[in-house]
């Protein structure tokens, strides 16, 4: 019975990280070079504008790149959660195996 719960366990902690690695999986950042151009195409495009003002070009700038930058600071947690999630399962699997090659509570009790 001890080892039908600790296996179950183990089966659901590593269901669960399994979920996060997937969930996060959208927050990373895999292309951030070709996003960066984007946005330093988007700054070049306010500063050509000429239908606004200066101080409305810098806020709309800085928009931009508090944007960005959020996006990487997501992107990095995103990114150490999936390998602390990972981690944890490798460890999940590891007690697994040995778990189920404890001999069990039966085979004992015949000897």
């Amino acid at each position: 019975m001890k080892k039908l719960i600790a296996v179950s366990l183990c089966i659901i902690t590593m269901v669960i990280c399994g979920f996060l690695i997937v969930k996060k999986f959208d927050s990373l950042d895999i292309a951030s070079n070709k996003t960066d151009w984007y946005v330093m195409d988007s700054i070049r495009k306010i500063e050509e504008r000429t239908d606004i003002d200066d101080c409305e070009k810098k806020i709309l700038k800085k928009e931009i790149q508090t944007k960005r930058q959020n996006e990487k600071d997501n992107s990095g947690i995103a990114f150490e959660t999936q390998i602390y999630a990972f981690g944890i399962i490798m460890i999940q699997i590891i007690l697994l195996f040995f778990i189920i090659m404890m001999p069990s509570e039966n085979y004992k009790k015949l000897n």
